[in-house]
């Protein structure tokens, strides 16, 4: 037996319930930032800087708007200055990531 949960309830609702439950499940699907020390920091420097000068296709996952998100591609561009990355990926989108966001490159 296959039960929809709250979903066959939402009809005997009042909307403003709807919106309630909606909020709630979006604040549970909300990630943590993961916390990097200085040594993963290095090496994940070393690691995008060896792939910025060698010209190697690079998978960053990185942090933002409380999910966590991947690219694959090729770094473009580091910018000291900004703390920013330019990455494009394989449909020749350039994608910004800022350092601070980078939790693991591979």
């Amino acid at each position: 037996m296959h039960d929809r949960g709250s979903i066959k309830w939402t009809s005997l609702m009042l909307p403003e319930h709807v919106e309630l439950l909606k909020r709630i499940w979006s604040e549970d699907k909300k990630v943590v930032k993961p916390c990097l020390d200085e040594q993963e920091l290095e090496v994940l420097n070393n690691q995008i800087l060896e792939a910025y000068h060698q010209k190697q296709l690079i998978q960053i996952k990185y942090f933002q708007d409380n999910r966590l998100l991947e690219i694959y591609g090729m770094v473009k561009k580091i910018d000291p200055f900004n703390q920013l990355i330019l990455v494009k990926d394989s449909t020749k989108v350039v994608e910004s990531i800022p350092f601070t966001t980078i939790y693991e490159v591979i």
